[in-house]
């Protein structure tokens, strides 16, 4: 393109803009990540390395069901309104979902449709479904349990009535409240009702052993009243599980009790509390709460148990939620780990009661939030049997607040999400809070793999779809800020191959060493990732990608309340604080890289950390080593990372006020100027400007530059900031040749609150730099966006290496300012120069540049309505006004971004961000790529079966097809299992058949097969016809009887009429 020169500022006035039109604009729905309602139910399928969540329904957003796999693999499935996710089991390629409504959901990850729902009947209570089996087994509140034929996905035959009611009709609310069963013998169900517990074989349809927990009067049980305790009690049961050996019942009650039964018989092995042993025996001393010193207090239920095991069946743990005081101050999970179990053979029942009443250690896994767990779902390292708590290498728990937390076992240690799980799960670990993002490249990016400690993956399965690849573009980067001061980076893409799946993670109260703090401003680094952070209590804190040299340091980084930057001292020992640019007192710089996370070996770590005594509002991170940070109190630093040194800091609103008395005091032909302020700003000089600069100039007047080479701290006696009190909203760098010069400079800009863009010169002299004023231009309303350009070919005019180090060369970029603010946009030659202008109604809350290939860029700017504006550059003229989607959260829009390859991030709910691209075809997310879930290469294992002394003892063995039979009966037609192996066996049959005889008989053969072929063909033919023509004789018969007793009938009522 050719471009003019403006007469009196040198900008371009040509279009950049091109012919683009609002025609150009056609939305996609390219992603989601994230989830819409609150996560309420998880299961995991080790087989396939999948893990699923149900979400509940909210005011707007229907249920959902969400499957993860390695990478960024995802499937999502919506259910019926009116409905949340109750209950979720998956294996193999089913995914079964009872909703709150009692209907059940059969899903075919194969094909991502759902097969059949289905209504059951009553009100469900609780389900059971194995790997090895083709039947769900529903508890319905009633009492009785039913079963659904996942395989033909209709009811089967098979129902066990009310058994409890039976054993007691006296019993008043029979639900079944949990349902079990034997880990080696499918013929074996643990059945659980509020009263007790019942085994039920399916080899005899019958009940075999009752359970029913008393708790005898002296027995302190789980109570903590004395009144209580001397009275007999039966608690209600909420809990029935087996061991991993099955020889063993664990039942749990509602008043906080864990009771042990012996399978075989039924018989009381010993009960304990979580926090106390054998409570079940009269006169054992009741407990006393250490939440309150007193005797009285409430437990909480019984929300979730487990009896897990090691490779070793023998070898076995219980992880228990909830059963422990209301008023324990810690939330969390109680590990109960046992010794090796004895053999239930051959020894006594002191033997097995010792080893029960007498565990080998107990542990407390206390949530991260300290908040109520509501679930967990364990991860087994391979098996999807006993209960899928085989060998299980972490849990997956889940928040009264819907926020999920890994917890590694058997320590307990938390997992962060970033390198294991899909990032939409990692927004809610814990949720996130706020977004935003940047573009990096691509090279940098890749280059970005953390090394660390870390488990192997836990959700490896499934395959993502065939999406395009787009190598030649930077990297969207989206940052998430959560609660715990948790920030993750990670690649939000271009609805393309993401290369680097994995997040970033970095953790500000390790950094800091203080809990609870409030990130309020965030910047990165394009070319060189590094990211600063600024805080509410005013630090700011760097982050820079290097090794960590504190890598499995035995001291680490210390906790948030020692209060202190350890291994540093006070004063931060040999390291001290760095250089403040010539400043005697004032903000200081202190090392914190032995901050970082031991157990990272390379990563973005904590580099450096600048104090601040007022909340930081603005952040701003150049390529080429400078950081700018505005405070509230209306201060603006500028650091040199390579220091590091303060360069300079300055009273934004004295400066805005020097410069407005400057151009008074020029109004009015004054000689000199006498304000306080250039006092403040002489005493503060810090160095001259470089010679051959000549004069620096100030809105047009120019002052001896030893006054003003650069701007230092506060004037003295200066006030804190009140709420009045301007300071800066937004910041960027740039390299541009500002009005009225000859030469290019590093320059820094800072829109202000109360209506001023200001200009600054970034200055070498010898070794460091200095800050120089350039101007002040005043715009219509508070500062929303700065963005500068090159006004040759509309590239970004950034502080990039390549800009910088063409000023060496003398090279001038010739650059323009667009400065953004709610009620308008103004395009500038900085300092002060305007070349358009434009307002609006409506207040902006983001702008930003787009491009389309091909034709030019605009300015697109989100607006509260909900709508996208866009305007040409320079003129800034309407180019037309698009409504973003309506999934978009409008309350959110301030978060809103548009990148410039024409990508909109923007929250879609409360946790979930959607990924919309403006240059597309309208295309919606049924019409984007889909991910494979099943693999059906990867099989479900054999179940566990009896062993041999269980054989000779006298227990029966159950198939598969035993127990097709048991619960199918005997009528059920072949599985689709069966009919497609039949199939496929045939068909392998008759193409070996095939490919033999045409190897053997050449031409022959082939003929002779052909003729066969159409003999066959003519066989069939004539038995169809044959069946015709026996249809329609059973037609024509059927037709004459019809008429036949037509006729009758009439005939009668005709006779009737006459009587």
């Amino acid at each position: 393109m050719s471009f003019l020169r403006h007469k009196s500022g040198g900008a371009a006035e040509s279009n950049l803009t091109g012919n683009i039109t609002s025609e150009d604009v056609s939305i996609d729905d390219v992603r989601r990540y994230g989830f819409e309602g609150q996560v309420c139910a998880l299961t995991y399928d080790p087989v396939q390395s999948l893990l699923a969540v149900g979400t509940s329904q909210t005011d707007k957003t229907l249920s959902n069901v969400y499957v993860f796999g390695g990478g960024r693999v995802t499937a999502k499935y919506e259910l019926p309104k009116n409905s949340s996710v109750k209950y979720l089991r998956m294996y193999d390629n089913r995914l079964i979902v009872v909703d709150a409504r009692h209907e059940l959901h059969h899903i075919d990850m194969t094909t991502h449709q759902k097969v059949v729902s289905w209504s059951p009947p009553g009100a469900v209570s609780s389900v059971l479904s194995d790997p090895a089996s083709d039947y769900i087994f529903i508890g319905l509140q009633n009492g009785d349990i039913v079963a659904f034929d996942l395989d033909r996905d209709i009811a089967a035959p098979f129902k066990i009535p009310n058994l409890w009611r039976s054993h007691d009709p006296k019993a008043i609310s029979t639900p079944v409240v949990s349902l079990a069963i034997h880990p080696r013998d499918l013929g074996t169900l643990l059945i659980g009702f509020p009263e007790g517990a019942i085994l039920y074989s399916l080899k005899q349809s019958k009940p075999t052993v009752f359970i029913r927990f008393e708790v005898p009067a002296g027995a302190p049980g789980g109570d903590t009243d004395p009144t209580i305790i001397k009275t007999k009690r039966y608690p209600k049961l909420s809990h029935a599980i087996f061991n991993p050996a099955g020889s063993t019942i664990l039942t749990t009650h509602d008043d906080g009790c864990l009771a042990f039964w012996s399978s075989s018989d039924g018989r009381l092995l010993t009960a304990r509390t979580v926090q106390d042993l054998d409570v079940h025996l009269p006169g054992t001393p009741a407990p006393r709460m250490p939440a309150t010193g007193g005797n009285f207090s409430m437990r909480e239920p019984f929300q979730r148990v487990a009896w897990c095991c090691t490779q070793n069946i023998d070898e076995t743990s219980i992880l228990v939620a909830g059963g422990g005081s209301v008023g324990m101050p810690a939330k969390g999970i109680s590990v109960i780990e046992f010794a090796k179990a004895p053999n239930y053979t051959t020894s006594s029942w002191k033997q097995i009661v010792e080893h029960l009443s007498t565990p080998k250690r107990q542990r407390f896994l206390p949530s991260p939030q300290n908040i109520d767990t509501i679930d967990f779902c364990l991860i087994p390292r391979s098996s999807p049997y006993f209960a899928g708590a085989h060998d299980p290498v972490a849990a997956v728990v889940l928040f009264t607040n819907g926020d999920i937390a890994a917890l590694r076992l058997p320590d307990g240690s938390m997992v962060s999400p970033a390198s294991m799980f899909h990032v939409s799960l990692g927004l809610i670990q814990p949720k996130v809070i706020s977004m935003d993002t940047f573009t990096i490249s691509r090279q940098k990016w890749l280059g970005m793999v953390v090394s660390r400690d870390k488990p192997d993956p836990y959700l490896k399965g499934g395959a993502e779809g065939k999406r395009s690849s787009r190598r030649n573009l930077d990297r969207n980067i989206a940052y998430t800020m959560h609660k715990e001061s948790i920030i993750r980076l990670w690649d939000i893409g271009h609805n393309d191959e993401i290369e680097l799946k994995d997040s970033i993670e970095i953790d500000l109260s390790s950094a800091v060493s203080r809990p609870n703090i409030k990130i309020t401003a965030i910047s990165a680094a394009s070319a060189t990732a590094e990211m600063a952070v600024g805080l509410e209590s005013g630090e700011l804190v760097i982050y820079r990608w290097g090794r960590n040299k504190s890598y499995h340091s035995l001291g680490g980084p210390p906790s948030a309340n020692d209060g202190g930057y350890g291994g540093f001292g006070g004063g931060f020992g040999g390291f001290g604080d760095f250089g403040k640019g010539g400043f005697d007192s004032g903000p200081q710089i202190k090392d914190i890289s032995s901050q970082a996370d031991p157990s990272v070996k390379e990563g973005l770590l904590p580099l450096f950390l600048l104090e601040g005594a007022a909340t930081v509002t603005s952040v701003a991170v150049s390529d080429v080593g400078f950081v700018a940070v505005g405070y509230d109190d209306g201060n603006l630093t500028l650091i040199d990372l390579r220091g590091p040194t303060i360069i300079g800091t300055v009273a934004i609103s004295s400066f805005i006020k020097e410069v407005s008395t400057t151009a008074a005091i020029k109004r009015g032909s004054l000689g000199t100027l006498t304000t306080s302020i250039t006092k403040d700003l002489r005493k503060a000089s810090l160095a001259a400007v470089p010679k051959g600069l000549g004069k620096a100039t100030l809105s047009g007047l120019h002052l001896r530059k030893q006054s003003v080479a650069a701007i230092s701290a506060i004037p003295e006696g200066q006030e804190a900031s009140s709420s009045t009190e301007e300071f800066v909203q937004t910041m960027a760098f740039s390299v541009m040749t500002l009005e009225g010069e000859d030469y290019s400079s590093i320059c820094l800009h800072a829109g202000t609150n109360q209506n001023h863009v200001v200009s600054f010169k970034i200055l070498p002299d010898g070794p460091r730099y200095n800050l120089a004023p350039a101007g002040v231009h005043d715009v219509d309303d508070a500062s929303v966006k700065i963005i500068p350009l090159n006004v040759e070919n509309g590239t970004p005019a950034g502080a990039t290496p390549q800009a910088v180090g063409g000023l060496r060369e003398g090279r001038s970029v010739r650059g323009m300012l667009i400065c953004v603010s709610k009620s308008g946009a103004r395009i500038i030659t900085p300092p002060d120069h305007k070349i358009s202008s434009k307002s609006w109604d409506n207040a902006c809350l983001s702008a930003s540049i787009v491009e389309l290939e091909d034709k030019g860029i605009a300015l697109a700017c989100v607006m509260n309505t909900g709508k996208l504006k866009m305007f040409s550059i320079p003129a800034l003229k309407d180019i037309g006004t698009v409504d973003l989607p309506a999934a978009i959260d409008f309350s959110r829009l301030s978060e809103c971004r548009v990148s410039r390859e024409g990508y909109v991030t923007a929250w879609t709910g409360p946790v979930e961000i959607g990924l919309f691209y403006l240059w597309g075809v309208c295309r919606t997310l049924k019409d984007q790529p889909k991910d494979s879930l099943h693999n059906p290469e990867v099989p479900v294992p054999p179940r566990p079966t009896i062993s041999n002394l269980q054989w000779i003892k006298g227990t029966q063995h159950i198939s598969a097809d035993d127990f097709d039979q048991l619960v199918g009966g005997v009528d059920r037609p072949m599985s689709k299992k069966q009919l497609e192996e039949a199939r496929r066996a045939a068909a392998a049959q008759g193409g070996a058949g095939k490919q033999g005889g045409a190897a053997g008989a050449g031409l022959f053969g082939s003929m002779a097969a052909g003729f066969n072929q159409r003999t066959q063909n003519l066989t069939n033919f004539q038995d169809n016809m044959a069946h015709l023509e026996n249809t329609t004789t059973d037609f024509a018969k059927a037709t004459t009887k019809f008429i036949e007793q037509q006729k009758r009938q009439a005939a009668l009522g005709t006779i009737k009429k006459f009587f």
